[in-house]
């Protein structure tokens, strides 16, 4: 197969959600039980619905705090950003050409990062930016595309931030560590596979995972290999840019099979591992078990979503299931207070009460361009909450302002422009890097 039509057939895994979200044959229980707390997802079946216990209840959601900054792909580097303070009434204050934007030969895959006064943000023709937060003007940029050898094209990676350095993982093969405030290269590590997942770092380590599904740990002053790990290889896989959460002494690593694995970040020794897969679905496509996502460590427990059909909350030190209900999703759950958000692969936003698993309620969004025949499929990614509000945007350019506490779109404006890659928020600002390669800040 030509790259052109791998990266085509990548693309089109990306934008397509699976064909049926709870359907299909036979599934396994995941739970023993009514009273260990978990709930069997043999109990759901074609339809999520909001549990009729809490029918009049709404989720509690914390105060806003300021978020000044977002220096990984998931906000902090336990991708559990909280409740952002920002205004409710968000509207484009402006928008900037990055690059290219996704194409047969090339796609952007991850969010840009905020520190300080700058946006970093890398594009599909490989190069790394700085932008001015407040205006949008380049401060620097810097190519990343091989001088030699036959490889001039390839998948994005991601960037992360930590104590000064930007940290990139690279479709050509190598992770690289720079200068933040000049864009200096300080150290590059070569690989022998190449990244398309984003790195995260934290305690001066950086974590990223390969497309061969190995994930890939170094020292984040030197670059040097400190260990790594190989999870079950998968060629089938959603094109996204998902990274590892670190919280404490714990990183949690996500995975094509749909793997989701915990270590000790200084030696990698295994803590415990799940698999969110589920079998007996309709089609190939909805047999796809990534974890594209980003799973979520907030007190003490781990928020993650497959694929191919399982959402699960597991217990940070021993990998116990909490519970796990049959949900399918590419994005990043979003918690806040005891309530995690999350939208599924057919374009339904629920609130889910962290301690049970039980809905408060469903919102259907947006599935079609048209309606009526069903046909123009339609994507969502998010969502991020600023101002009280839940924040998502769509592939048609549509970005959705959601409350809450009922589930209810309140307002929705266009940015003109199709959008795979999550919204993300720092002083009260929203960033939301289109798929043709323009950043749009919402103020």
């Amino acid at each position: 197969m030509t790259f052109a039509r791998l990266l085509a057939a990548l693309a089109l895994l990306a934008t397509l959600p699976a064909c049926s979200t709870f359907g299909g044959g036979k599934a396994e229980a995941e739970g023993a039980g009514a009273d260990d707390g978990r709930i069997s997802i043999l109990t759901f079946e074609q339809q999520l619905e909001a549990d009729p216990a809490l029918v009049g209840q709404a989720p509690a959601i914390p105060p806003a705090q300021p978020v000044l900054e977002w220096s990984q792909p998931g906000g902090p580097a336990s991708n559990a950003p909280p409740p952002a303070m920002g205004s409710p009434s968000l509207e484009v204050a402006w928008k900037q050409k990055i690059g290219n934007g996704g194409g047969r030969r090339s796609r952007i895959s991850a969010p840009p990062i905020v520190v300080g006064d700058t946006i970093y943000v890398l594009n599909a023709d490989h190069a790394l930016k700085a932008l001015d937060r407040t205006t949008g003007r380049e401060i620097w940029a810097k190519s990343l595309t091989p001088s030699s050898g036959r490889d001039r094209v390839a998948l994005a990676g991601g960037v992360a931030a930590l104590d000064g350095r930007l940290f990139l993982t690279s479709g050509f093969g190598f992770i690289a560590a720079f200068d933040a405030a000049s864009g200096e290269e300080i150290w590059r590590a070569p690989s022998a596979t190449p990244f398309h997942a984003a790195p995260s770092a934290a305690g001066g380590r950086v974590f990223a995972v390969n497309n061969d599904s190995e994930l890939v740990v170094f020292d984040a002053a030197s670059g040097t290999q400190l260990w790594s790990h190989q999870a079950i290889a998968e060629p089938a896989r959603i094109l996204s840019s998902s990274s590892p959460a670190i919280l404490g002494d714990v990183v949690v690593a996500p995975f094509a099979s749909g793997q989701v694995i915990a270590f000790v970040p200084a030696n990698g020794r295994r803590l415990w591992e799940d698999a969110l897969t589920r079998a007996g679905r309709l089609t190939s496509l909805s047999a796809i078990n990534d974890v594209s996502g980003r799973p979520v460590a907030i007190d003490g427990f781990i928020y993650a979503a497959s694929h191919s059909g399982i959402l699960a909350a597991i217990d940070q030190r021993t990998g116990q299931r909490v519970w796990a209900r049959g949900l399918a999703s590419t994005q990043t759950p979003f918690v806040a207070g005891d309530t995690l958000f999350i939208v599924t692969t057919d374009a339904e936003l629920t609130a889910i009460e962290r301690t049970t698993g039980r809905a408060f309620w469903v919102s259907k969004l947006r599935r079609y361009q048209n309606e009526d025949k069903k046909k123009g499929r339609i994507s969502w990614t998010g969502p991020v909450m600023v101002g009280g509000k839940l924040v998502l945007a769509s592939s048609v350019g549509q970005v959705a302002f959601v409350d809450p506490a009922t589930g209810a779109v309140e307002r929705s404006i266009n940015i003109g422009t199709p959008v795979f890659i999550p919204p993300i928020t720092a002083g009260g600002d929203v960033f939301i890097l289109t798929d043709e390669g323009e950043l749009v800040v919402l103020r």
